[in-house]
């Protein structure tokens, strides 16, 4: 049997959509939806968004928390972004956010996170540009066809790359690994896929790239090595200021280029 178990189902209607549950929230909260944003980021580390979140600028928006989560509005000059956090990690939880932000009216994603390195001679702290993602986890499969990669959008992608190259960012742009059970993730398949060249492994990109695909939704990621598995032995660094400080560089980079680029 494949997965899903019920064939085909990617081509199939839903039963209900994100629009559907945004209109009950009107109904039953008076929710009417987002402010104008020239798009969200999203991030998946809860003490780094709790932190930006405290500084100034960030304004909580007030909504029914199962609307669009714990979300926060920076307004500026060239326009104003989102950004949510503090939901989860793995890709069901980032999907469902992604999902309930873009029925209440964006259609522009950055996403930005920790990731761990396949290859030795990238470091903690060191910054990935994602240009595709092998679907090893299982949300995708419900919104696509069978296949081995996500594509993440061309044209947001070649932005943040500009942006980060602008701003003085050194980076790798290439192939990540999405899995969602990282107890998982074997010997075996790691040694595979750094002999194929793939840089990171994470949980949530391969899934919001497909979801955002499926939605027509403009969608970007890029990664902080924050641990390594190209070494027998696994080296987490989650809390090292390098991998801080790469996760404000690359949300510094999102927010100039959401701000700065048009759909």
């Amino acid at each position: 049997m494949g997965y899903p178990n019920f064939s085909g189902k990617h081509e199939l209607a839903p039963f209900f959509t994100p629009v559907e549950y945004q209109e009950y929230l009107l109904k039953s909260y008076g929710w009417e939806g987002l402010p104008p944003l020239a798009g969200v980021v999203l991030t998946f580390q809860a003490s780094f968004f709790r932190e930006v979140v405290a500084a100034d600028g960030w304004q909580r928006l007030e909504a029914p928390r199962s609307a669009v989560g714990d979300f926060y509005v920076l307004s500026g000059p060239q326009g104003a972004v989102g950004i949510s956090g503090a939901f989860g990690v793995g890709a069901p939880a980032a999907t469902n956010r992604l999902e309930d932000i873009g029925g209440s009216g964006c259609s522009r994603f950055i996403a930005i996170g920790y990731a761990g390195t396949l290859q030795p001679d990238l470091k903690v702290g060191d910054i990935v540009l994602c240009d595709r993602a092998i679907r090893d986890e299982g949300v995708s499969h419900h919104y696509a066809s069978p296949g081995k990669y996500a594509k993440p959008s061309a044209t947001l992608t070649v932005a943040l790359g500009a942006r980060f190259d602008a701003l003085g960012i050194a980076h790798r742009t290439g192939t990540t690994w999405t899995i969602d059970t990282p107890y998982r993730e074997t010997v075996e398949e790691i040694r595979r896929y750094r002999e194929e060249g793939t840089l990171t492994v994470e949980m949530e990109a391969a899934a919001l790239a497909t979801v955002a695909e499926y939605r027509r939704f403009e969608f970007a990621t890029a990664f902080v090595v924050s641990d390594g598995l190209a070494d027998p032995e696994w080296r987490p660094q989650f809390h090292h200021d390098a991998a801080s400080k790469g996760l404000h560089r690359l949300l510094g980079a999102a927010i100039s280029t959401l701000t700065t680029t048009t759909s």
